[in-house]
């Protein structure tokens, strides 16, 4: 799972701790989530490792998975969109060159999450259903060398 990194002047100036859960909050939406303090994240800024928060069921995820129960997604933070200016035209709120979401220049607000709360990230996703094809259960392997491949069944050695 990921964190929300800062520097330890903002934990000790919003009232945190170090893996304390935190709310993150923009004008656009809140996650919340772990943080952790890093003396490498300027203060005044966050940090983090983005797309580490899934679904229980995708990519085969149990329902208990850290990266369903821990991790989070900046998404909830940031329009689509940039504004209009009072004009028509609409423009994708993206880096110019990767077309990555520009989550590089949003303003957040960060405090602890009441102790009360659950200790799991929000918001959290219903489960996915299994795509088909994708089942547990796997009946054996497969592997291929130049000329020729190998089937085998679960349990046995090659």
């Amino acid at each position: 799972h990921n964190y929300i990194h800062v520097h330890p002047s903002v934990g000790q100036a919003n009232g945190f701790t170090n893996n304390d859960w935190v709310w993150v909050e923009s004008m656009h939406g809140k996650v919340r989530c772990l943080c952790r303090f890093s003396e490498a994240v300027e203060p005044g800024t966050v940090w983090t490792w983005n797309a580490i928060g899934k679904a229980a069921g995708a990519w085969n995820l149990d329902q208990d998975a850290n990266e369903a129960t821990k991790g989070f997604l900046l998404d909830h933070l940031i329009a689509e969109e940039l504004p209009t200016n009072g004009g028509t035209s609409h423009y994708s709120n993206s880096d110019p060159v990767t077309g990555q979401a520009g989550w590089y220049d949003v303003r957040v607000r960060i405090y602890k999450a009441g102790a009360q709360e659950p200790e799991t990230t929000s918001p959290h996703f219903k489960p996915m259903q299994p795509m088909p094809g994708t089942s547990r259960q796997s009946s054996g392997w497969l592997s291929y060398r130049v000329g020729h491949s190998v089937r085998g069944k679960r349990g046995s050695q090659s």
